[in-house]
């Protein structure tokens, strides 16, 4: 009797345990689908047929309540069948987090980054205890990074970067297994907790692109050596680079640009030898560098925008087997391009904006895998080795401001098929221009201005249906005059639809401006500078289809006629350069429709009438410069312009009062109404142009005396009023000015 009532007792506890159980399953079952459930009903989709919002329902299937097992991002572990992990990235999702997400006790890890969820993380958060992978990175989330981060003993990632979080707390040290800490790209301040560098697991640590300040610990590298990623990049951190740097045994990538570190680079970077990649650009550092040159696992050293200076090592590529990037750009480096270098395997290659000297070496042509190479502003000299132009890879090169001399190849079959920019402005080459550069079918930006190049643009460069920017300035190129094939080079150009920048100023083509040709260039240009190219004729009506101009120079030729009433189609117009042509009749009112005009300058030609009332219409003039010209009224409207900074009216035919509106001109930096017919008294609100630093006004019939108010001008450089019928004496207040008064 006594075993029948131990057995069913037995059946009774084990049935109770399996209820119990089952029950408890059930309601955990629950309480994670309802989690997920209140986490979509936090999110807004953009699309009503958004994968998550049709897949994450209770309505889609019809068996067990494992079914969230199932949807879209969530994986269920094998035994409790519990959430164990939440991977929603870049699934272009919008919300916030819930705190039911708290619920969800068994997640180890929770991926929602490359969204945009936005707001605080919940407090509710802090309570998933077993979470080892934390990435939220490329959401808007903002606020204080919480303390309870610290919590989390399991955690090996946390990736928050590009946020707008603001505070780090120093309890991110309690998380002893971390081994990712990717924080970049926020709004982070103040000091590095110190507590980071206790945290022997970590293997990669990224602070960039934050507005952390202070100085990095000397002994930073002292529990860290596990560390192989360390990146502080664009930060406000200052000081001397720690010396302890050497005892981060295994790192592999440093980087520490822009930032404001001072002193040299320590003598222990030569133990780091695992590492490869260096930056340490836009800082103060100053010294020499020898100590990274032994480091034989380097592939890229960036240090540019600093203070080093010395030689080259003539050996640079001696120890160095690995090395392939290397940037030295504004530095102060002398001394001439060690031969060795060449022997490298560079891809990319910086010289730029230093004080080397000397030769390129011919060796040059052993790169064979170059794609960029920059040795601009130096002082280089010599001709440029032609076995450059054999580098079939590449793709940017760099040899402006310098000396060279010589003239470029030009019977190259293949002359740099993949180059996309060439700029060798600022030498002193010379010869024709070299027509094998149309096989550079890739070519985007080409720069051979400030050289001595002459002979014929060659019609060519249409072959470049990539081309964007031309820049062949200040040359000695010219047209064939009255050849049928004079503007060959414009007429192929009109095949350039993407090109942007066209200047071709200072070069004597000399000839009559080709209406047709010149209207059918790309209407995508946005900058044309033709100044000073003995042009003759008139502006062609065809200036009209150029929409999208931003910048137009006809500037010192010897147009003729009047200005085109298509000119109101520029509506992007900024800055239009007339200056110094012979130009006639009255300015259109046309002129009063461009709203972007930011500089006008018609100085130095024959125009004559008013100056149309309308000009107050262009709120965004800031140049005006209409001096040596026939003008004889000065529409009042001009004295609305109350943010435009320098006027020149000189050498005109205006007269009448000077009137006391000219007071609005609030912004006015520089006034020049010398050289007319002016009269009467100077206005005595003259004195209220607070930022005035240049006034003239010699030469006009004014009369009466120097007002007082002159003296209140505190920003004043220059005043002449000579040449005048001025009267009195100079006041007081203008005795006692820096600025040399002239009356």
């Amino acid at each position: 009797m006594a075993k029948t009532y131990f057995i069913l007792l037995f059946i009774i506890i084990t049935l109770s345990s399996i209820l119990n159980i089952a029950f408890t399953t059930k309601l955990n079952f629950t309480i994670d689908q309802s989690s997920l459930l209140a986490i979509k009903d936090h999110i807004t989709f953009n699309d009503p047929n958004h994968i998550l919002a049709k897949n994450w329902s209770t309505t889609t299937t019809t068996t067990t309540t494992t079914s969230f097992c199932n949807w879209v991002g969530v994986t269920c572990g094998a035994r409790h069948l519990r959430v164990t992990a939440l991977n929603l990235s870049n699934m272009d999702l919008n919300g916030t987090l819930p705190p039911h997400i708290g619920n969800l006790s068994f997640l180890s890890s929770i991926d929602f980054s490359f969204n945009n969820f936005y707001g605080h993380l919940p407090q509710e958060l802090s309570q998933l205890r077993r979470l080892k992978i934390i990435k939220f990175s490329k959401n808007n989330f903002s606020g204080v990074i919480p303390s309870w981060i610290g919590n989390f003993s399991k955690l090996e990632q946390l990736r928050l970067a590009f946020n707008n979080f603001t505070n780090l707390p120093k309890e991110i040290g309690n998380c002893r297994k971390l081994k990712v800490l990717y924080l970049g790209a926020n709004q982070l301040s103040g000091a590095i907790p110190s507590t980071i560098f206790n945290i022997s697991s970590l293997e990669n640590l990224d602070l960039a692109y934050n507005h952390f300040s202070g100085s990095l610990p000397n002994d930073m590298c002292k529990n860290m050596s596990n560390i192989q990623y360390l990146s502080f990049t664009s930060n406000k951190l200052q000081g001397r680079l720690p010396s302890s740097i050497g005892e981060c045994t295994n790192l592999e990538l440093i980087s520490l640009g822009e930032n404001n570190f001072v002193g040299g680079i320590p003598t222990s970077f030569g133990s780091l030898t695992k590492l490869k990649s260096i930056y340490v650009y836009n800082n103060t550092l100053t010294g020499l560098i020898s100590p990274i040159f032994n480091i034989s696992s380097l592939e890229l050293i960036s240090i540019g925008g600093n203070n080093f200076f010395g030689d080259l090592p003539i050996d640079i590529c001696d120890k160095l087997p690995m090395f392939r990037y290397l940037y030295i750009d504004e530095n102060d480096f002398t001394g001439s391009i060690p031969r060795d270098i060449w022997n490298c395997s560079f891809v990319e290659l910086d010289l730029s904006q230093n004080y080397l000297t000397g030769r390129v070496p011919r060796e040059i042509g052993n790169l064979d895998d170059m794609m960029y190479l920059n040795m601009g502003s130096n002082n280089l000299y010599g001709e440029i080795p032609h076995a450059i132009f054999n580098s079939t890879k590449l793709q940017i090169l760099s040899m402006y401001d310098n000396k060279f001399l010589g003239s470029l190849p030009s019977d190259f079959d293949f002359w740099l098929p993949n180059l996309e920019t060439l700029l060798l402005w600022g030498n002193k080459l010379s010869g024709g221009f070299p027509s094998s550069i149309s096989n550079s079918l890739n070519l985007i930006n080409l720069g051979l201005d400030h050289n001595f190049f002459s002979g014929f643009i060659p019609s060519t460069l249409g072959n470049l249906r990539h081309l964007k920017i031309l820049v062949l300035s200040n040359n000695k190129f010219t047209t064939q005059s009255g050849s049928i094939d004079q503007w060959g080079f414009l007429t192929s150009l009109a095949d350039c639809k993407r090109l942007t920048y066209l200047y071709i100023s200072s070069n004597p083509l000399n000839g009559i401006l080709p209406a047709v040709i010149f209207g059918n260039l790309s209407s995508s240009l946005e900058n044309l500078n033709f100044g000073d190219c003995q042009l003759r004729g008139m502006i062609p009506i065809e200036i009209g289809n150029f929409t999208n101009i931003i910048s137009f120079d006809l500037s010192r030729n010897e147009l003729i006629g009047s200005l085109p009433i298509t000119i109101e189609r520029l509506q992007r117009l900024q800055l239009l350069n007339l200056f110094d042509n012979k130009l006639q009749g009255l300015i259109p009112h046309a002129f009063c429709n461009l709203q972007n005009l930011f500089d006008l300058g018609l100085s130095k030609n024959e125009f004559s009438g008013p100056i149309p009332s309308c000009i107050a219409n262009l709120t965004s003039l800031r140049y005006l410069s209409l001096a040596s010209n026939n003008f004889s009224i000065l529409s009042s409207s001009l004295w609305r312009l109350k943010d435009i900074l320098k006027v020149d009216l000189s050498s005109n035919a205006f007269k009448g009062s000077l009137p006391g509106t000219i007071q609005n001109l609030r912004s006015l930096i520089s006034l020049d109404l010398s050289s007319n017919k002016f009269s009467g008294d100077i206005p005595t609100t003259l004195g209220d142009l607070q930022t005035l630093q240049y006034l003239s006004l010699n030469n006009n019939k004014l009369q009466g005396v120097i007002p007082e108010s002159l003296g209140s001008l505190v920003s004043l450089l220059s005043l002449d009023l000579s040449n005048n019928s001025l009267s009195g004496v100079i006041p007081q207040s203008l005795k006692f000015t820096s600025s040399p008064v002239q009356k």
